[in-house]
């Protein structure tokens, strides 16, 4: 790996991290939150991408509109089932279980994108799979919710949509169009459900508002962004691994922000979750299975063989 995609893979999880913290201090309505976060991130991505990439989002094919509207799709609905469940939940057994879509991605980006992972990327996830399980064990039984724990795992499987629908785009679309579309569509649908649902969008206190900003700063426009750049060099396992880092951001910053100190099982989760993202990223990338097509990519950026 490159110094830039390492950097951007760090950045990335980084910024995710102050997700679920700050989804907790906004104590807004799940819709409001989701659907405000994705209207505040979504309209700068969008138009520098129509000021800078107008002539790319022109050639835009009828099958890359499919493949864009099923990411926002997933992107929406992923963010609903996510601040639904942070709600519900403690912070690091929602991260810890929304964080398991590697284990997805892995499952379908073989028959999807014909990236087939290699031993050492499947070792990899499940060492990472364990720390997890680690992390959240001392909370899950106590604290947990299992409605809270079940949208988490649901929000894992549409995170995991979500980068394999991003991979197969950004291998020959950059990732400014890619993200002003993907965004748009996902903001789009969430004001749109909020709305239609009738829930109060304004009287919530003013830190709520500030906190959910913040989301669409810090997570969103950076930490996603992110990983969307990634997702033009590196396979969807990769990436979705590399996310395995932000339970660890997360019970750091929770412990901090939220007062919720991990306990010592939560610790040992944590440096088994470094470890497990660690070989990930340190494993061979021939989890790509060769094809004679080459996929077309935007100026400056390499092709990727896909199926």
């Amino acid at each position: 790996m490159t110094r830039g995609q390492w950097l951007a893979l760090a950045l990335g999880v980084a910024a995710v991290s102050w997700a679920a913290p700050l989804i907790r201090l906004a104590e807004a309505p799940v819709l409001v939150v989701a659907a405000l976060r994705l209207a505040m991130a979504a309209p700068p991505v969008a138009g520098a991408a129509l000021l800078w990439r107008r002539d790319e989002l022109r050639s835009l094919t009828r099958d890359e509109w499919l493949v864009l509207g099923f990411a926002g799709v997933s992107l929406a609905l992923h963010f609903i089932a996510w601040v639904a469940a942070v709600q519900r939940t403690s912070v690091v057994a929602g991260v810890v279980l929304v964080t398991t879509q590697p284990l997805f991605v892995a499952m379908a980006a073989w028959p999807l994108l014909g990236e087939r992972p290699t031993r050492a990327l499947l070792t990899a996830i499940g060492v990472a799979g364990l720390g997890a399980v680690i992390l959240a064990s001392s909370d899950l039984g106590d604290r947990g919710s299992l409605a809270g724990d079940a949208l988490a795992l649901t929000g894992a499987i549409l995170a995991a949509a979500y980068f394999i629908a991003g991979r197969r785009l950004r291998v020959r679309r950059s990732n400014l169009a890619y993200s002003g579309v993907v965004y748009g569509i996902a903001a789009v649908i969430l004001v749109t459900a909020m709305l239609a649902s009738g829930v109060e969008v304004r009287g919530h206190p003013r830190e709520a508002y500030i906190y959910i900003a913040l989301l669409a700063l810090v997570p969103q426009l950076i930490g996603h962004t992110a990983f969307n750049w990634a997702l033009g060099s590196l396979t969807a396992a990769i990436v979705a691994v590399a996310v395995l880092g932000e339970p660890v951001g997360a019970t750091l910053i929770a412990a901090t922000v939220l007062d919720e100190p991990p306990t010592a099982f939560e610790w040992v989760g944590a440096a088994v979750v470094l470890l497990g993202v660690y070989l990930a990223l340190r494993a061979p990338q021939g989890a790509v299975v060769a094809s004679s097509i080459e996929v077309a990519t935007t100026e400056g950026e390499e092709p990727w063989p896909v199926r």
